[in-house]
């Protein structure tokens, strides 16, 4: 007798359907593998064979992501991600709905992002006011979904 879970998988395999699957996986856990703040910005829109389409609300998140885009693959890679696409366009309305209220603080990788975008300003002053609207910004669009 055949287990439940075999037969599942075969009747994927056999109905070409392991897109699918592996697609809603990546759109369900995606503020996990690139964190808050890439994520109120992007959403995986489809897969076809190894490649990955995400949608992205602006062309500076765009120009951004092109920096991340072997960092992102390598996460997805135990999902048979090899390659990664961009394209400009409305995220879906459920992607902002999704977060939950204690993500308002800024993560480790708006921090990180701060940081990289600071670093190379010499001027303290400006540097700090930069920050602050910088932080603002992250922040009153966390807190605008909530």
């Amino acid at each position: 007798m055949h287990s439940l879970h075999n037969i599942l998988k075969t009747f994927v395999r056999d109905y070409g359907l392991e897109g699918g699957v592996v697609l809603n996986t990546i759109q369900s856990r995606w503020a996990d593998f690139v964190g808050q703040t890439i994520a109120l910005h992007t959403f995986p829109d489809t897969i076809k064979g190894k490649v990955l389409t995400l949608i992205v609300d602006t062309p500076q998140w765009m120009h951004h992501l092109s920096f991340f885009k072997e960092e992102i693959v390598a996460k997805l890679n135990p999902y048979n991600v090899e390659e990664l696409r961009f394209k400009i366009g409305r995220l879906p309305e459920k992607t902002k709905k999704t977060l939950k209220d204690e993500d308002v603080d800024l993560s480790e990788d708006d921090l990180r992002y701060l940081e990289n975008t600071l670093k190379g300003l010499k001027d303290q002053e400006l540097k700090e006011r930069f920050k602050t609207l910088m932080i603002h910004g992250l922040m009153k669009g966390k807190k605008a979904l909530k």
